[in-house]
């Protein structure tokens, strides 16, 4: 997966990019497995540890490669600020890498193995 960020001024690139590589574990992690589980009688989240709540792990991410826009245009504009952006796309972008994959789309994520085979089987939203 690769990101690239526009965040302005940059004043200290390694930090910088760590925070871009952690949010696409975030999101990479939210895409394939997190799932908080909750009784539907109490409203109490029966997967509250991490026993049962699963997170990605150095094995499930694969290569990553992180470019940070720096220069002229981008510096000029002073720090901006960098958040959490890069979680938001990993999700979107495995849920059409799958959809393509798959040809029908799987309505929620994670994207775990019984939903994929759900959609399979229903025939889904073709792509």
């Amino acid at each position: 997966m690769v990101a690239v960020q526009d965040c302005g001024l940059i004043i200290d690139l390694k930090t910088a990019e760590s925070q871009v590589y952690g949010g696409l574990i975030m999101g990479i992690s939210y895409a394939l497995f997190e799932e908080a589980v909750y009784d539907t009688r109490t409203g109490r989240m029966l997967n509250a540890d991490m026993e049962f709540y699963r997170l990605a792990g150095i094995q499930d991410v694969g290569r990553l490669k992180v470019h940070m826009m720096t220069g002229r245009g981008y510096d000029e504009r002073g720090v901006v600020g960098l958040g959490e952006p890069p979680v938001i796309s990993p999700g979107a972008a495995i849920a059409n890498a799958v959809t393509n994959a798959i040809g029908v789309r799987v309505p929620r994520l994670p994207l775990t193995p019984d939903r994929v085979i759900a959609a399979l089987e229903k025939g889904g939203v073709p792509a």
